[in-house]
């Protein structure tokens, strides 16, 4: 029985009074609490202990917010995981915030209740209210959507399912045609939440490529451009090995994965904004990696107006993450421009996990490298960077070489600073803060962590 695509939420009259206990000073007074003008939202995944992967993050998310000026006082001490309150989904919530952090979006990922879109509106502490309708996404873009805000006030999800193997030719002398990619684009009204524009089509790779066995596999970060006619959403692109398959239990050709070849040159998918019309693939040749990113935001609009988008996936020895660009008259990629995180750091084999846009050409960098072995990737590194003149700047952080910033999903601004949480998986940390201006660090509220958990973000 299919659920309804909209729900309205009861509201109690009663509010729940306030938790203070996770935010006390060193000794042991608690802070005052109450309205303030911005509330800083941590959020942190909790790992399922019947996982034999440590701080897979897989059993929920849990959310607790404090002032500013907690935020930045080290002698204050955040346990989100004991004190905060849990967010609806099975397991790690994708969540999105209002700039003012005045609001948390999120949509659950997962189980009976996946897709559903829930907003609420942050009070302090552990107290989150739900505001609006509950929308259910699922009947558009599955039970596990990728989604962000993809600007003020307006959510878009994404899902893209690659369709079987076409192939031509019988047993056992099978012919490899192509692969071809479903998509779903939708829209969402955050400030009066529903959905707002549907979309769906199909999504194929120049001929070329296409022979060559590759093919769209992800969707993800889509962001509205500044002139407010476009979206663009990042992509992942996988190839098969054409010519090697296996034949299944009914006959059938299973063509085998290819990542012995080169990758493709990256690729976004451009959309006509907001009528979800008229869907192009844009190519940068200048570098062979993912634009989709894992659970956070990888392209922002600049103060230029152009589209600054982070890439990862190259690989070891393949020249690390790239910072491309889409001009913001032409809305194709500016192929003269590339920011090279490993030339501006005079590292190798970097890989951005995430990053944040500060304003006037610069943003701050969160990255780890790959070990050399295979795809696996250690470490944890913040980095400041001029995208202007294509500089940077590593910041000395405590225990970098035990971090993993792999499931990061928020960094927090307000004013000039920015906000980022540290700490590694099951071990105490700190919020780090950031001025944008002068790049000056300081180290503020501690995080108080619980093993196998992680913090991921700062909203």
């Amino acid at each position: 029985m299919k659920r309804p695509v909209f729900r309205t939420l009861m509201f109690s009259a009663t509010v729940a009074a306030l938790s203070l206990s996770a935010c006390k000073k060193d000794n042991n007074t608690v802070d005052p609490t109450g309205e303030t003008d911005r509330w800083i939202t941590l959020s942190g995944a909790m790992d399922d202990p019947t996982d034999v992967t440590i701080g897979d993050g897989n059993a929920g998310t849990m959310v607790y917010s404090i002032s500013v000026a907690d935020a930045k006082n080290p002698d204050v001490s955040v346990n989100v995981f004991d004190q905060g309150m849990h967010v609806k989904s099975q397991r790690t919530a994708r969540l999105q915030a209002s700039a003012d952090g005045k609001y948390l979006y999120n949509i659950q990922y997962v189980g009976e209740d996946g897709g559903i879109f829930n907003k609420y509106s942050v009070h302090g502490g552990k107290d989150f209210r739900t505001e609006g309708s509950e929308v259910d996404t699922e009947p558009y873009v599955s039970a596990s959507p990728r989604w962000l805000k993809a600007t003020e006030g307006v959510g878009v999800a994404v899902k893209a399912e690659a369709n079987p193997v076409a192939y031509e030719g019988s047993s056992p002398n099978f012919v490899f045609k192509e692969r071809t990619t479903s998509v779903d684009v939708i829209t969402l009204d955050l400030n009066n939440p529903k959905i707002t524009k549907v979309a769906d089509f199909q999504l194929a790779l120049s001929p070329e490529e296409i022979a060559g066995g590759y093919y769209v596999s992800r969707i993800d970060v889509p962001v509205v451009n500044k002139a407010g006619n476009k979206v663009f959403i990042g992509a992942a692109v996988s190839k098969h090995n054409t010519s090697s398959f296996t034949i299944d239990a009914n006959g059938l050709p299973t063509y085998a994965a290819d990542n012995a070849s080169p990758r493709s040159w990256a690729k976004t998918l451009v959309l006509d904004y907001p009528s979800l019309e008229n869907p192009k693939l844009l190519t940068s040749t200048q570098t062979r990696g993912n634009t989709n990113g894992y659970r956070s935001t990888m392209q922002y609009v600049g103060t230029d107006g152009h589209v600054y988008q982070a890439t990862s996936g190259e690989g070891p020895g393949n020249g690390g993450s790239k910072i491309l660009r889409i001009d913001a008259q032409s809305n194709e990629y500016d192929n003269n421009y590339v920011f090279s995180l490993d030339q501006a750091l005079g590292e190798s084999n970097t890989y951005i996990e995430t990053w944040k846009y500060a304003g006037e050409g610069i943003a701050f960098v969160v990255y780890s490298k790959y070990t050399g072995t295979g795809n696996s990737r250690s470490g944890g590194y913040i980095a400041r960077v001029n995208l202007n003149n294509k500089t940077a700047t590593k910041y000395a952080l405590p225990n970098e070489a035990s971090l993993n910033f792999g499931q990061i999903q928020a960094i927090a601004k307000h004013g000039d600073d920015l906000f980022i949480a540290v700490a590694p998986v099951g071990q105490n940390g700190n919020l780090h803060i950031f001025n944008t201006k002068s790049g000056e660090m300081t180290v503020g509220a501690k995080l108080i962590n619980k093993p196998g958990n992680q913090y991921i973000g700062v909203y």
